[in-house]
């Protein structure tokens, strides 16, 4: 083998040794930064609304928006599916009540910073295979979700 395909070989061995390993604390943050941040923005007031719907940026090298709720709901089904005994009533909650254009108490949106905190205790325990598979199922899922919607109109 020529140094550059061991060079290879090495770096993929790392990155299958990475993968059964839990992730970090800091790596469990950024993974939640996003979610946070939209909770964040809805605290502090400052939400952006499309169509009577509250937005979030996904991606900020992009101009790609998503509704909170939707995104709230794709988490829940993701934590659900890592962990059905982990407690996410409180996240349903608010998400419903955006769907219903329900306006938000602060102590509702606070209980769910709380829940976000016990879900970064909880992630750090999981390897990162399994996180990985379970967001990948769930993107699945709510993609099949859309087409099959698309049939029926």
């Amino acid at each position: 083998m020529t140094r550059q395909q061991l060079r290879h070989r090495a770096a993929c061995d790392r990155y299958q040794a990475e993968k059964k390993r839990p992730p970090t604390r800091k790596q469990a943050e950024a993974w939640l930064a996003p979610i946070r941040r939209a909770f964040n923005e809805m605290l502090t007031g400052e939400l952006d609304v499309h169509r009577g719907y509250a937005i979030t940026r996904i991606h900020w090298a992009d101009e790609d928006f998503a509704r909170v709720d939707h995104c709230i709901n794709g988490f829940v089904a993701m934590l659900t599916r890592l962990a059905p005994a982990f407690d996410v009533s409180q996240m349903t909650k608010v998400s419903k009540k955006l769907e219903n254009g329900v306006l938000l108490e602060c102590s509702e949106v606070e209980a769910c910073f709380a829940t976000l905190a016990a879900c970064e205790d909880l992630l750090i325990t999981f390897p990162r295979e399994a996180l990985i598979d379970a967001a990948k199922v769930e993107q699945i899922s709510i993609e099949m979700e859309r087409l099959n919607l698309k049939e029926l109109n």
